[in-house]
């Protein structure tokens, strides 16, 4: 999603005369003019601390702005962002986790293997010539007992 701009219809926007009109109007107490200000730079730590998420979106500060800046849409797109951001966050700290999990399983089973005997320390099996045969002879009778 992209920054809001003024839409056709509206006047104008102008650069922010810093009057604190908005501030003034706000009935959550905010700083909208902080609030736009830090979403501008894309400073979201600053947006958290001046509260966005507090703010009604009763466009109090919006009637009241000679510059014509558009704070409401710009107060919406932040929330957003500030959601995305933050559901974003979350998925990395769960990949983070599970990769790291992953890594403690990796290296369990690596233990585990060292630990385990040498294959020549194993007792040698040592199968016969004759049981092979009479292994093999066993599995084709009993095919044929299958068969119809």
């Amino acid at each position: 999603m992209t920054a809001p701009t003024s839409s056709p219809d509206t006047h104008a926007q102008q650069p922010c005369i810093h009057c604190g009109d908005c501030a003034r109007a706000c009935p959550d107490a905010l700083n909208p003019e902080a609030l736009f200000f830090a979403l501008v730079q894309d400073d979201f730590a600053a947006v958290r601390a001046a509260r966005l998420d507090a703010c009604s979106e009763c466009n109090r500060c919006v009637e009241v702005c000679p510059s014509h800046i558009p704070l409401l849409d710009w107060f919406r797109w932040g929330k957003s962002e500030s959601h995305e951001r933050a559901r974003a966050a979350g998925a990395r700290a769960r990949f983070l986790a599970r990769n790291a999990r992953l890594a403690r399983e990796r290296a369990g089973r690596a233990a585990r293997r060292r630990e385990m005997p040498a294959a020549a320390a194993l007792p040698a099996q040592t199968i016969s010539h004759a049981e092979v045969l009479a292994a093999i002879a066993r599995g084709k009778a009993r095919r044929r007992e299958k068969r119809p």
